[in-house]
Protein backbone atom coordinates (compact mmCIF):
# COMPACT_ATOMS: atom_id res chain seq x y z
CA UNK A 1 0.00 0.00 0.00
CA UNK A 2 1.34 3.81 -0.87
CA UNK A 3 0.54 6.53 1.37
CA UNK A 4 1.39 10.26 0.94
CA UNK A 5 3.62 11.64 4.01
CA UNK A 6 1.65 14.21 5.53
CA UNK A 7 3.13 17.90 4.22
CA UNK A 8 6.15 16.60 2.50
CA UNK A 9 4.32 14.88 -0.85
CA UNK A 10 6.22 12.11 -0.92
CA UNK A 11 4.77 8.75 -1.88
CA UNK A 12 6.25 5.86 0.02
CA UNK A 13 5.33 1.47 0.69
CA UNK A 14 3.93 0.91 4.11
CA UNK A 15 5.99 -1.95 5.57
CA UNK A 16 5.12 -5.61 5.12
CA UNK A 17 4.22 -7.23 7.91
CA UNK A 18 4.28 -11.05 8.73
CA UNK A 19 1.97 -13.63 9.18
CA UNK A 20 4.95 -15.88 10.19
CA UNK A 21 8.49 -16.15 11.22
CA UNK A 22 10.93 -15.02 9.07
CA UNK A 23 12.58 -18.09 9.09
CA UNK A 24 9.78 -19.62 7.50
CA UNK A 25 8.45 -16.74 5.06
CA UNK A 26 12.24 -17.65 3.98
CA UNK A 27 11.77 -20.92 3.29
CA UNK A 28 8.80 -20.67 1.75
CA UNK A 29 9.62 -17.65 -0.83
CA UNK A 30 12.59 -19.68 -1.73
CA UNK A 31 10.13 -22.98 -2.66
CA UNK A 32 7.95 -20.74 -4.84
CA UNK A 33 11.64 -19.38 -6.68
CA UNK A 34 12.09 -22.55 -6.88
CA UNK A 35 9.14 -23.62 -8.51
CA UNK A 36 9.54 -20.42 -11.03
CA UNK A 37 13.13 -21.97 -12.27
CA UNK A 38 11.68 -25.09 -12.76
CA UNK A 39 9.22 -23.47 -15.39
CA UNK A 40 11.37 -21.14 -16.73
CA UNK A 41 13.95 -24.15 -17.82
CA UNK A 42 10.96 -25.64 -19.24
CA UNK A 43 10.70 -22.38 -21.84
CA UNK A 44 13.16 -24.20 -24.40
CA UNK A 45 11.75 -27.08 -24.77
CA UNK A 46 8.13 -25.33 -25.08
CA UNK A 47 9.86 -23.50 -28.26
CA UNK A 48 11.78 -26.56 -29.46
CA UNK A 49 8.36 -28.37 -29.30
CA UNK A 50 5.73 -25.97 -29.96
CA UNK A 51 4.05 -26.92 -26.46
CA UNK A 52 3.39 -23.10 -25.85
CA UNK A 53 -0.46 -24.24 -24.43
CA UNK A 54 1.18 -26.55 -22.01
CA UNK A 55 3.75 -24.46 -20.86
CA UNK A 56 1.17 -21.16 -20.19
CA UNK A 57 -0.87 -24.11 -17.78
CA UNK A 58 2.63 -24.70 -15.84
CA UNK A 59 2.84 -20.64 -15.91
CA UNK A 60 -0.33 -19.83 -14.39
CA UNK A 61 -0.67 -22.57 -11.57
CA UNK A 62 3.04 -20.87 -10.59
CA UNK A 63 1.32 -17.57 -10.76
CA UNK A 64 -1.76 -18.51 -8.89
CA UNK A 65 0.19 -20.52 -6.24
CA UNK A 66 2.44 -17.99 -5.20
CA UNK A 67 -0.14 -15.71 -4.89
CA UNK A 68 -2.23 -17.95 -2.48
CA UNK A 69 0.96 -18.09 -0.97
CA UNK A 70 2.24 -14.82 -1.01
CA UNK A 71 -1.22 -13.23 0.97
CA UNK A 72 -0.23 -16.50 3.56
CA UNK A 73 2.42 -15.11 4.17
CA UNK A 74 2.58 -11.41 4.49
CA UNK A 75 -0.55 -9.43 6.24
CA UNK A 76 -3.05 -7.71 3.74
CA UNK A 77 -2.84 -8.12 -0.08
CA UNK A 78 -0.34 -5.42 -1.19
CA UNK A 79 2.89 -7.68 -1.49
CA UNK A 80 0.77 -10.54 -3.28
CA UNK A 81 -0.70 -7.77 -5.67
CA UNK A 82 3.14 -6.35 -6.47
CA UNK A 83 3.75 -10.37 -7.51
CA UNK A 84 0.55 -9.87 -9.35
CA UNK A 85 1.56 -7.07 -11.15
CA UNK A 86 5.17 -7.90 -12.01
CA UNK A 87 4.06 -11.10 -13.80
CA UNK A 88 0.74 -9.87 -15.63
CA UNK A 89 0.66 -9.56 -19.18
CA UNK A 90 -2.43 -10.06 -21.10
CA UNK A 91 -4.05 -12.46 -23.41
CA UNK A 92 -2.90 -12.17 -27.13
CA UNK A 93 -4.14 -14.22 -30.58
CA UNK A 94 -2.45 -17.66 -30.01
CA UNK A 95 -0.94 -19.60 -27.71
CA UNK A 96 2.58 -18.86 -28.84
CA UNK A 97 2.03 -15.08 -28.99
CA UNK A 98 0.79 -15.25 -25.39
CA UNK A 99 4.04 -17.61 -24.31
CA UNK A 100 6.29 -14.73 -26.12
CA UNK A 101 5.17 -12.07 -23.47
CA UNK A 102 4.64 -14.84 -20.68
CA UNK A 103 8.61 -16.01 -20.75
CA UNK A 104 9.72 -13.39 -19.85
CA UNK A 105 7.25 -12.52 -17.08
CA UNK A 106 8.39 -15.76 -15.01
CA UNK A 107 11.79 -13.98 -14.85
CA UNK A 108 10.14 -10.67 -13.57
CA UNK A 109 8.02 -13.04 -11.22
CA UNK A 110 11.50 -14.58 -9.88
CA UNK A 111 13.21 -11.35 -9.54
CA UNK A 112 10.51 -10.03 -7.33
CA UNK A 113 10.43 -12.98 -5.07
CA UNK A 114 14.32 -12.77 -4.50
CA UNK A 115 13.65 -9.18 -4.06
CA UNK A 116 11.34 -9.63 -1.03
CA UNK A 117 13.61 -12.28 0.44
CA UNK A 118 16.10 -9.35 -0.06
CA UNK A 119 13.72 -7.53 2.40
CA UNK A 120 13.29 -9.77 4.88
CA UNK A 121 15.13 -7.90 7.43
CA UNK A 122 12.75 -5.49 7.00
CA UNK A 123 9.58 -6.61 7.10
CA UNK A 124 7.75 -6.54 10.42
CA UNK A 125 7.87 -9.55 12.45
CA UNK A 126 4.63 -11.74 13.32
CA UNK A 127 2.44 -9.95 15.66
CA UNK A 128 2.59 -12.24 19.27
CA UNK A 129 -0.32 -13.47 19.30
CA UNK A 130 -1.62 -11.73 16.14
CA UNK A 131 -4.52 -14.33 15.12
CA UNK A 132 -5.50 -14.21 18.75
CA UNK A 133 -4.41 -18.67 19.18
CA UNK A 134 -4.15 -18.23 22.65
CA UNK A 135 -7.73 -17.14 23.49
CA UNK A 136 -9.21 -20.64 22.44
CA UNK A 137 -10.64 -23.23 24.48
CA UNK A 138 -7.86 -24.42 26.42
CA UNK A 139 -7.61 -27.75 25.18
CA UNK A 140 -7.99 -26.75 21.46
CA UNK A 141 -4.84 -24.71 22.13
CA UNK A 142 -2.93 -27.55 23.83
CA UNK A 143 -3.67 -29.79 20.95
CA UNK A 144 -3.91 -27.71 17.75
CA UNK A 145 -1.69 -24.43 18.36
CA UNK A 146 2.09 -26.25 17.28
CA UNK A 147 0.29 -27.77 13.98
CA UNK A 148 -1.36 -24.29 13.67
CA UNK A 149 2.60 -22.84 14.18
CA UNK A 150 3.89 -25.01 12.17
CA UNK A 151 2.01 -24.23 8.89
CA UNK A 152 0.20 -27.43 9.41
CA UNK A 153 -4.12 -25.89 9.66
CA UNK A 154 -5.47 -29.11 7.81
CA UNK A 155 -4.10 -31.28 10.41
CA UNK A 156 -4.45 -28.32 13.05
CA UNK A 157 -8.28 -28.02 11.94
CA UNK A 158 -8.90 -32.24 12.14
CA UNK A 159 -7.38 -31.81 15.55
CA UNK A 160 -10.08 -29.12 17.00
CA UNK A 161 -12.82 -31.44 15.51
CA UNK A 162 -11.53 -34.35 17.04
CA UNK A 163 -11.66 -32.81 20.27
CA UNK A 164 -15.31 -31.71 20.31
CA UNK A 165 -16.03 -35.16 19.09
CA UNK A 166 -14.24 -36.98 22.05
CA UNK A 167 -16.06 -34.54 24.62
CA UNK A 168 -19.13 -35.47 22.82
CA UNK A 169 -18.42 -39.06 23.54
CA UNK A 170 -17.51 -38.56 27.40
CA UNK A 171 -20.41 -36.68 27.85
CA UNK A 172 -23.50 -39.14 25.90
CA UNK A 173 -21.03 -41.99 24.59
CA UNK A 174 -22.04 -40.64 21.38
CA UNK A 175 -19.59 -38.78 18.83
CA UNK A 176 -21.89 -36.59 16.55
CA UNK A 177 -24.24 -33.57 17.45
CA UNK A 178 -27.02 -35.24 16.32
CA UNK A 179 -27.27 -38.47 18.32
CA UNK A 180 -25.25 -36.85 21.32
CA UNK A 181 -28.41 -34.10 21.47
CA UNK A 182 -31.41 -36.88 20.45
CA UNK A 183 -30.26 -40.54 21.76
CA UNK A 184 -27.75 -38.59 24.21
CA UNK A 185 -30.46 -36.52 25.56
CA UNK A 186 -27.60 -33.59 26.22
CA UNK A 187 -28.87 -30.80 27.59
CA UNK A 188 -26.34 -27.15 27.84
CA UNK A 189 -26.63 -25.15 30.50
CA UNK A 190 -26.71 -21.68 29.86
CA UNK A 191 -29.41 -19.73 27.83
CA UNK A 192 -29.94 -16.38 28.41
CA UNK A 193 -33.67 -16.62 29.54
CA UNK A 194 -35.89 -19.74 29.93
CA UNK A 195 -38.31 -18.64 26.70
CA UNK A 196 -35.41 -19.22 24.63
CA UNK A 197 -33.85 -22.23 26.08
CA UNK A 198 -35.32 -24.08 23.35
CA UNK A 199 -33.15 -21.79 20.66
CA UNK A 200 -29.76 -22.19 22.27
CA UNK A 201 -30.32 -26.04 22.28
CA UNK A 202 -30.80 -26.09 19.16
CA UNK A 203 -28.00 -23.57 18.25
CA UNK A 204 -25.48 -25.97 20.18
CA UNK A 205 -26.59 -28.42 18.56
CA UNK A 206 -26.59 -27.47 15.18
CA UNK A 207 -22.80 -26.26 15.81
CA UNK A 208 -21.53 -29.24 17.02
CA UNK A 209 -23.69 -31.07 13.72
CA UNK A 210 -21.99 -28.23 11.38
CA UNK A 211 -18.17 -29.12 13.08
CA UNK A 212 -19.63 -32.99 11.87
CA UNK A 213 -19.88 -32.02 8.87
CA UNK A 214 -17.19 -29.80 8.06
CA UNK A 215 -15.11 -32.79 9.61
CA UNK A 216 -16.25 -35.18 7.03
CA UNK A 217 -16.10 -32.87 4.01
CA UNK A 218 -12.20 -32.14 4.67
CA UNK A 219 -11.82 -35.75 5.60
CA UNK A 220 -12.22 -36.44 1.56
CA UNK A 221 -8.69 -34.45 0.53
CA UNK A 222 -5.07 -34.39 1.65
CA UNK A 223 -5.01 -30.74 2.76
CA UNK A 224 -8.64 -30.41 3.94
CA UNK A 225 -8.63 -27.41 1.36
CA UNK A 226 -7.29 -25.05 3.75
CA UNK A 227 -3.77 -23.31 3.21
CA UNK A 228 -4.70 -19.68 4.45
CA UNK A 229 -3.86 -19.74 8.19
CA UNK A 230 -7.11 -17.16 8.99
CA UNK A 231 -9.17 -19.75 7.24
CA UNK A 232 -8.19 -22.03 9.62
CA UNK A 233 -8.21 -20.07 12.82
CA UNK A 234 -11.76 -19.27 11.98
CA UNK A 235 -12.52 -23.20 12.27
CA UNK A 236 -10.47 -23.62 15.13
CA UNK A 237 -12.56 -20.73 16.98
CA UNK A 238 -15.59 -23.33 15.98
CA UNK A 239 -14.58 -25.63 18.02
CA UNK A 240 -13.39 -23.70 20.90
CA UNK A 241 -16.89 -21.89 21.25
CA UNK A 242 -18.55 -26.02 21.07
CA UNK A 243 -15.79 -27.40 23.55
CA UNK A 244 -16.49 -23.62 25.70
CA UNK A 245 -20.31 -24.57 25.40
CA UNK A 246 -19.81 -28.24 26.21
CA UNK A 247 -18.42 -27.57 29.29
CA UNK A 248 -21.72 -27.13 30.94
CA UNK A 249 -23.23 -29.87 29.32
CA UNK A 250 -25.10 -32.58 31.17
CA UNK A 251 -27.54 -35.63 30.55
CA UNK A 252 -31.26 -34.40 30.62
CA UNK A 253 -32.37 -34.96 34.53
CA UNK A 254 -28.72 -34.57 36.04
CA UNK A 255 -28.59 -32.20 37.95
CA UNK A 256 -25.27 -30.49 37.39
CA UNK A 257 -22.77 -29.86 34.30
CA UNK A 258 -20.40 -32.51 33.81
CA UNK A 259 -16.67 -31.18 34.28
CA UNK A 260 -14.68 -30.60 31.12
CA UNK A 261 -12.54 -33.95 30.63
CA UNK A 262 -9.07 -33.90 31.06
CA UNK A 263 -6.70 -32.85 27.87
CA UNK A 264 -5.04 -35.95 26.19
CA UNK A 265 -1.94 -35.68 24.03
Amino acid sequence: MRELTPGRGVIISSMAKLRMSVERAGRALADLIQAGEDVAMKVELAEKTAGYRDWLHLFAAWRNGSIAELKAIYEGKETAMEFEFATETMERSSPSSTFEYRKNAVRDGIQKLESLIERLPLALPQSEDAAGIKSLHPEIYSRCHTLYAGGDYAEAVEKGFKVVRDRLRSLTTHETGSEAFGKGKLYIDGAAAPHVDDDFQNGVKFLTMAIDRFRNEKSHTADGNITDPIRAYEYLRLSSLAMHLLERGRIQGTGAATPPAVPTP
